[in-house]
């Protein structure tokens, strides 16, 4: 007989060996494995863009009613008066640029001179307008101590 010899089958590779790969744990006998959780149906995603959409849509609704309020508010003002618009009222308060077939229309506006001051309106009132000879009035607007326009006024016929 001899000695040294293997005899048999060899032994088998053990567990976690480092010839064998490393496996995942398994779970533990017993215990639910968690359900996969399905993906969401278009369905849901529907609703969040309606919303996003009439959400829009009424922002742009305020957008465009808050810029056509200003721009009827400030229609009559004689900010935006031209060569050839008519003006109400008798005075600079209550100056304000309507329609030329208005039964209440004073002056007819024959003239503009921008960047005026308060000062050069005053002093020389008499000459600012003299380009335009049928004006027969000035109104001056702007800021105080700054620079503003003057309108040269004809009666209106």
């Amino acid at each position: 007989m001899m000695y040294n010899q293997p005899q048999g089958e060899p032994f088998p590779q053990q567990p976690g060996s480092p010839s064998q790969p490393y496996a995942a744990p398994q779970p533990y006998p017993g215990r639910p494995q968690q359900p996969v959780a399905a993906p969401p149906s278009p369905q849901q995603a529907r609703p969040r863009r309606k919303k996003r959409s009439v959400g829009l849509i009424a922002l742009a609704v305020i957008v465009l009613g808050l810029i056509a309020a200003g721009y009827f508010l400030q229609k009559g003002s004689p900010d935006y008066a031209a060569v050839g618009d008519c003006v109400a009222g008798n005075s600079s308060e209550a100056l304000r640029v309507v329609e030329c077939t208005d039964p209440e229309v004073t002056y007819k506006v024959v003239g503009k001179v921008e960047d005026k001051s308060q000062f050069e309106f005053h002093t020389s009132s008499a000459t600012i307008c003299k380009p335009f000879p049928e004006a027969r009035s000035a109104f001056w607007k702007g800021e105080r101590g700054g620079s503003g326009y003057v309108l040269c006024l004809a009666p209106a016929k």
